[in-house]
């Protein structure tokens, strides 16, 4: 099967994978960071994991605010550059920002001032509310910064670009690395053969951490900028005068209002599912935290074939193309599906050799394999769910996927997950099957709605 773009014969397969790689890359140099982070605060003790797990579905549900200027961004660009109207793709890209700058300068003031009571209402533990409490106040202070760039690659992503926003963000996560090393840790010698070396540290701990990835997601943002107003992209921004266009900020709005109530619907939901687990114990929570973090390595794919498919899907139908763009989205999903279904596999035979490279708590360990081998079986149907919800916001369609996250994470996940922790006493087990049975359910549906190509009449204007 080929179709024609531009009036050249490209092979689907083949133009799916030139958006995805990228941003799979992109993803796994985040997850690899994640990996890092978490491996290197692990060595500091539950107390250290827990500060920093508590702070994840929190930052979930800031990030989530944002994502409607993303998508909304992503989707009108994508169709006006498929529709080869480069002007209004620079007026949607431009407006996005100035929004996304409003609320950015919000979030960041909010944090600050607010930000010690989040942990508590998390159920931080006496010990863990401290450093819980700094960690997310010191990824406050590059909040602005971090928005942007995150509503910036959504916007490059759009006009068909994913390797930008691919190499800012490799080069952003190996900065973290770098500080993490150095931050983290007290001084300390390395012996090399016969030599021994001397490495200066910092021994901020968790609070290293928060310093690192704070300034390298900075950075990140200051780079995205500079690259937009260098002219050099197929996205331009003038450096002139600032005025809001209504219009296309109510046409952002439109399409991204729903995606940021379906983020905020996810990730309040996470904030309680969180929750639940804590009242489990410490232990249980570090395990739970591990757990998500080794389950990245599958939704790494998936979010580059999700940015694959929103990019697709947006510029076959700028290009009045519905039919092509059914096509790339139903050939991206079955990539993906091969290639998290294989993931699965690997979490069910082999848990812990991933968990070991975060903790070598035994208890920890036996915990967290427990939830790999759970929702391993999910894995096809997360595939669904993110890469159908991608190519559905790419055609403007957010409603659905929004409902869809209502009915899956609150009707079912956060039931299910207390019925089956508290009335069944299946502890993390029980929470884990409560999250298998959500993505079942919700990567089903989004099958279903993308199956009936409602979403190509879907108008922007």
């Amino acid at each position: 099967m080929e179709l024609a773009r531009g009036g050249v014969e490209v092979k689907p397969r083949k133009r799916v994978m030139n958006l995805a790689w990228p941003a799979i890359l992109e993803m796994f140099m985040s997850t690899l960071v994640q990996f890092v982070d978490t491996a290197m605060v692990g060595q500091l003790g539950a107390v250290a994991i827990s500060a920093v797990s508590l702070n994840t579905s929190p930052m979930w549900f800031i990030t989530g605010i944002f994502t409607g200027v993303s998508v909304g961004a992503t989707a009108l660009v994508a169709r006006y550059i498929g529709a080869n109207k480069l002007g209004e793709a620079n007026n949607a890209a431009k407006q996005s920002l100035i929004l996304g700058t409003i609320m950015g300068a919000i979030i960041t003031i909010l944090t600050l001032t607010l930000g010690q009571y989040l942990p508590k209402f998390m159920g931080a533990e006496p010990e863990v509310l401290p450093y819980a409490t700094m960690y997310l106040k010191i990824l406050g202070t590059t909040f602005i910064l971090h928005f942007i760039s995150f509503i910036a690659s959504g916007i490059l992503r759009g006009a068909g670009d994913t390797k930008t926003p691919m190499r800012i963000n490799v080069l952003a996560n190996i900065v973290n690395i770098i500080g993490n090393f150095f931050l983290i840790f007290p001084t300390r010698e390395l012996i090399i053969g016969n030599t021994v070396i001397t490495i200066w540290g910092a021994d901020l701990g968790v609070i290293g951490a928060a310093i690192s990835t704070a300034f390298s997601r900075g950075l990140a943002g200051i780079i995205v900028l500079y690259i937009l107003f260098s002219g050099k992209l197929n996205i331009k921004l003038k450096k002139e005068k600032i005025f809001f266009d209504v219009d296309m900020l109510f046409k952002i709005l439109k399409i991204g209002a729903p995606a940021a109530m379906e983020r905020v619907v996810m990730s309040s939901g996470q904030i309680l599912f969180t929750r639940v687990v804590a009242t489990l114990g410490t232990t249980v929570l570090a395990a739970h935290h591990l757990a998500i973090v080794a389950e990245s390595i599958s939704y790494m794919p998936g979010f580059g074939f999700s940015m694959a498919a929103t990019t697709l899907v947006g510029q076959g139908l700028g290009e009045n193309k519905p039919d092509d763009a059914y096509k790339y989205g139903m050939e991206t999903l079955k990539i993906a599906a091969i290639v998290m279904t294989f993931m699965g596999v690997v979490f069910f035979f082999f848990p812990h050799y991933l968990l070991r490279i975060f903790s070598n708590d035994h208890e920890v360990i036996a915990y967290g394999s427990l939830a790999l081998k759970i929702v391993a079986f999910s894995q096809p149907f997360f595939a669904s769910a993110m890469v159908l919800s991608g190519a559905l916001r790419g055609a403007g369609d957010t409603v659905w996927p929004l409902l869809f996250a209502v009915i899956g994470m609150w009707v079912i996940r956060l039931s299910l997950a207390y019925i089956l922790v508290f009335g069944f006493n299946l502890a993390l087990m029980g929470a884990w099957i409560a999250m298998a049975v959500d993505l079942g359910v919700r990567g089903t549906m989004m099958y279903i709605r993308f199956k009936n190509g409602k979403w190509k009449n879907i108008s922007i204007n």
